[in-house]
């Protein structure tokens, strides 16, 4: 069985889970994950605070992974810019790119994310290549500190073909855990469920120490039983 893949997570929420024109195939009928095992750590972690100055700093990741027997890598950049308005929100942005390549196929996907800041609340996103418009409605707010093992609601988003919001193209419910990583870190991750089988679910984790500094990232999408790691 394959999967096409041009997206393994964010914009507001779901963005790079669903399938699109310019995807890899990914082969994922089973199998999956790593043999590393987490450390529970005793810490509080200041998790409002970590997203909103990750949101505020560019910052450049190269992840690598592997998943019945297929290698992935991804590049993947985050960039703040100005100040615009999405639905009458005076919200600021930030434009993500990400290339993921697996068996020699490369695939782009450009977004531009839409939020407040203090405390962090997300608005929605619009992708630059298809031009998918997407509105999240946040129902609760990231906790200002959290231990290993808390987890929570954040709130549903609905995506468009575009901006006239005409045609629905699906619906995707998001949340959040702090998960096990190491005695003094923890992952914060976004997890979301895409409201349609034929889109596989994830999560995006920020890997976050006890003063709030964003070390790293990590991406997992589930997908036919097995699960690509990107980090």
């Amino acid at each position: 069985m394959t999967y096409r893949i041009d997206r393994v997570w964010p914009r507001t929420a779901r963005g790079w889970l669903c399938a699109g024109s310019a995807a890899v195939l990914l082969s994922a009928c089973g199998g999956g994950g790593g043999s590393d095992r987490p450390v529970v750590s005793a810490l509080d972690f200041p998790v409002e605070t970590a997203v909103s100055v990750y949101m505020q700093s560019p910052h450049q990741f190269n992840l690598a992974g592997a998943l019945n027997g297929t290698d992935f890598t991804m590049s993947y950049t985050f960039t703040p810019g100005a100040l615009a308005a999405f639905e009458g929100h005076a919200a600021h942005t930030a434009t993500e790119v990400a290339v993921l390549t697996a068996n020699g196929v490369q695939s782009q996907v450009r977004f531009t994310n839409y939020f407040a800041l203090d405390p962090y609340v997300s608005y929605g996103s619009l992708d630059l290549d298809t031009a998918e418009y997407a509105v999240f409605n946040q129902t609760a707010n990231l906790p200002a500190t959290a231990r290993v093992g808390q987890s929570g609601a954040l709130g549903d988003e609905i995506s468009y073909a575009d901006s006239s919001k005409l045609q629905m193209t699906d619906t995707s419910t998001l949340g959040w855990s702090l998960e096990a990583d190491t005695a003094t870190t923890a992952l914060f991750c976004i997890n979301v469920n895409v409201n349609n089988s034929s889109v596989g679910d994830g999560s995006q984790c920020y890997r976050i120490d006890a003063n709030g500094t964003v070390l790293n990232f990590v991406m997992r999408v589930n997908v036919n039983g097995g699960t690509l790691t990107l980090k």
